[in-house]
């Protein structure tokens, strides 16, 4: 059999959490494997020449985007394995268009964002921030209104029930909430979850809304000043799914005159998920940041890292080049639709 020849490019340095060294030589055992640092200021010209000459080009988060002329002379390359999740700021359209394999780590994060979202709400439905603060302040109790309440019973809301919103419902389906779910794509339906027929049909039923559905022209500022009014006072938004599905403007509103408050994991701030240090809205008490990183394993992953394991997705990455080999297809790979439809 002839070695595969496996590429990996990398704006600056490769990501530390993601190319360890156990990943490296296992990259290495499935053929001649080679790595370039520091292609940020590469033209297209020398990227598309570089690429040429793999038959299986291995991305993440450090790629730098590759030129769509690869769609009308791809070379050797037949196969593109992003090890990561969204891939639409490295992998042009008209490459899976024109139908060459590209797949991602599917389902590998969706378990610990969903664990965010969950930890997001519970510390929104019992406002913990106002609790640290009003300690942090001398007082004991936080101030009006009090809203402290519990997920049994809340009317709850699943946006987008992709593999993250329905490792939401296992996760917080015994703790006895009244689940609604919005997903005009979705068919094999989870049990136990009403179905929403209209995005305004699951804000003006909820209470809480968990947003879990993917960044496309569908669902872009789709939660907006109008839909947020659709909320009782005291509801909540958990965005743990891409900053640019809510109009953010308008849910600073809602939140910094007290009527809704939220626990969000990612922003719409030029492109980035942070606040400026003075920033007022880092001090609201009814507003949880975590900075994107609710999926995070990074504690862990650097304990199993230093003990020579390989992640989830590293697994999933390695199993695919395997049965690309083989000539099996590959999991998780996108079509046009799951392309349109993702971040």
């Amino acid at each position: 059999m002839i070695p595969l020849e496996l590429l990996s490019l990398h704006k600056s340095a490769p990501h530390a959490r993601v190319w360890t060294p156990v990943f490296q030589d296992e990259l290495k055992q499935r053929g001649n494997y080679r790595l370039f640092e520091n292609t940020r200021d590469w033209d297209d010209r020398r990227l598309a020449e570089t690429v040429r000459g793999a038959d299986v080009l291995v991305t993440a988060w450090d790629a730098p985007a590759l030129p769509a002329s690869l769609a009308d002379d791809p070379g050797r390359l037949r196969y593109i394995c992003h090890v990561n999740g969204a891939i639409r700021s490295y992998v042009p359209r008209a490459l899976v268009e024109r139908g060459m394999t590209v797949s991602n780590w599917g389902p590998a994060p969706a378990r610990r964002v969903a664990e965010g979202a969950l930890a997001l709400l519970l510390g929104s439905l019992k406002q913990l921030p106002a609790h640290v603060i009003a300690k942090r302040a001398g007082e004991w109790r936080v101030p009006r209104p009090d809203w402290s309440g519990s997920v049994d019973g809340l009317r709850l809301g699943v946006f987008g029930l992709g593999v993250i919103g329905r490792a939401f419902v296992e996760f917080v389906r015994p703790l006895g909430p009244d689940l609604v779910g919005y997903d005009p794509h979705l068919t094999d339906w989870p049990e136990g979850v009403r179905r929403a027929a209209s995005l305004d049909d699951l804000f003006t039923d909820c209470d809480a809304i968990i947003i879990a559905a993917g960044l496309n022209d569908e669902t872009r500022r789709s939660v907006d000043a109008r839909r947020l009014a659709m909320l009782p006072e005291g509801g909540i938004i958990v965005n743990v799914a891409r900053g640019g599905i809510v109009d953010q403007e308008a849910l600073l509103a809602e939140v910094r005159n007290g009527r809704l408050r939220a626990g969000l994991d990612v922003l719409d701030t030029k492109g980035k998920d942070w606040f400026e240090p003075d920033d007022p809205a880092r001090q609201l008490p009814n507003l949880i940041l975590t900075a994107h990183v609710v999926a995070a394993n990074g504690w862990n992953a650097a304990l199993r890292g230093a003990a020579g394991e390989l992640l989830d997705f590293h697994r999933i990455c390695l199993d695919n080049i395997d049965r690309f080999r083989a000539g099996d297809p590959v999991e998780h790979a996108f079509d046009i639709k799951r392309y349109d439809l993702s971040t």
